[in-house]
């Protein structure tokens, strides 16, 4: 038996260990290999995130299975157990598998490519014709303020757009697999009406979302604050608001949250600085010094391009604690205003210092007092016996003894009761 059935068994295993290996050592590296190159590029990054899904545990497990029943149906038959139902059943069902694959299937599968075909269109065209639609409406010298609208409304546009076209997608093919579309559409209406009540939250963020966008509130790219939350805006659709602070924190903000927005960098910015100088400066003098400085500021090569308006001296703001206040306000270029303002405080210390105006800064002066003679406290000698009545006078002493001693003493210092011996003892 074992030379004429058990080495074609022995052949079997042998055969299927071997397809095992061939798939996990050299299929498997291949299949990681390609969706990571598929994933790095735009163009098919969709395709490799399909691809990524072979490179799993779980079809390593659907491939050892196919594997394990096809070796076990052959040993099964090289034994002599009559396979002949398992085979005829299997065989059958995979004849109907694939003439459904050649006449439904195959429609269904076009139609997930249009889908799909449709969503990368999208994706391409989208965010190119709104951001022509918006260039084309900006005026001169918004340039950078349409770039910013054009990102947002493209981002939102195209998010709903593919929604819309993969919505209509998956009930066209419902429709072709005979599953009917208007008791899903009637159970989505009644499991609508049941979230809607936990999802108050959500529609009021959807509603705020739209209000935010179509009134220009902000844009990706500006510096806001919201719901108390200041930083970049990183990403904005109809829900949530993304922001990153200066330490490059990352806020989820939900829209419907939002009650005040303030946005730093919407068409231009400004420059506002306080200055303090002495109560001693001219400050006729120190006026036309800050506004040369906001002048030679305007006329910088290299900060000029970003300033609108030269800063100049608003008013005298203040009297303070140990200065006069002076604040300075300019306009410059979205986000700008940060840098402008520092070099602005550069230059005015500098120029300050050449000038010999004083900027008052809190500090404590400290007086030494002269060295005083030691206090030194002497004690009468006098016998052991009047030494030993004294101590024994001392611990008699009550509160109210002690209380009469100190006034007697106080009269005596006035020079009514006692003389200098007795005030001695």
């Amino acid at each position: 038996w074992f030379l004429s059935e058990g080495i074609w068994a022995i052949l079997l295993i042998l055969s299927v260990l071997t397809a095992w290996f061939i798939f996990h050592r050299f299929a498997r590296p291949k299949i990681s290999s390609l969706a990571n190159k598929l994933k790095n590029r735009d163009e098919t990054r969709d395709v490799g995130t399909f691809v990524s899904l072979l490179d799993t545990k779980a079809f390593d497990s659907t491939v050892l299975i196919i594997l394990l029943s096809i070796m076990s149906v052959g040993l099964l038959s090289i034994v002599g157990i009559n396979v002949s139902p398992v085979s005829s059943y299997f065989q059958q069902k995979s004849l109907d598998i694939f003439s459904w694959l050649f006449s439904q299937g195959l429609v269904i599968l076009i139609m997930i490519l249009t889908i799909w075909g449709i969503v990368r269109l999208i994706d391409r065209i989208f965010p190119r014709l709104v951001t022509t639609f918006v260039m084309s409406r900006s005026e001169y010298g918004e340039h950078e303020e349409s770039e910013k609208r054009a990102t947002t409304l493209s981002r939102v546009f195209t998010g709903g757009a593919q929604i819309i076209v993969i919505l209509a997608g998956v009930f066209m093919i419902l429709s072709k697999l005979s599953i009917p579309v208007g008791p899903v559409l009637a159970g989505f209406g009644v499991v609508g009406i049941a979230v809607g009540f936990g999802a108050q939250h959500l529609v009021r963020d959807l509603i705020s979302g739209i209000f935010v966008i179509a009134e220009n509130q902000y844009r990706t790219g500006d510096v806001v604050t919201i719901a108390g939350t200041s930083g970049l805006v990183e990403d904005i659709n109809l829900r949530r608001t993304i922001l990153r602070d200066l330490e490059g924190t990352v806020h989820v903000v939900p829209n419907g949250e939002i009650s005040v927005s303030a946005n730093r960098t919407k068409n231009y910015s400004r420059v506002v600085l306080d200055v303090g100088v002495a109560y001693k400066e001219n400050l006729e003098r120190v006026i036309i010094i800050l506004n040369q400085i906001g002048n030679e500021l305007s006329a910088d090569p290299v900060f000029g391009l970003n300033i609108i308006k030269a800063p100049q001296v608003l008013r005298i703001q203040s009297f303070d604690d140990s200065c006069i206040t002076i604040r300075m306000l300019g306009d410059c270029k979205p986000m700008k205003q940060w840098n402008l303002r520092s070099e602005l405080i550069r230059r005015i210390k500098a120029r300050f210092d050449i000038e010999g105006i004083e900027i008052p800064f809190p500090h404590q002066t400290i007086y030494w007092g002269e060295d005083q003679p030691t206090l030194t406290i002497q004690e009468k000698t006098g016998d052991k016996k009047s030494k030993k009545a004294a101590k024994e006078d001392r611990d008699n002493l009550t509160p109210e003894k002690i209380e009469l001693i100190l006034a007697e003493y106080a009269l005596a210092k006035r020079g009514s009761l006692w003389n200098d011996q007795d005030l001695d003892e």
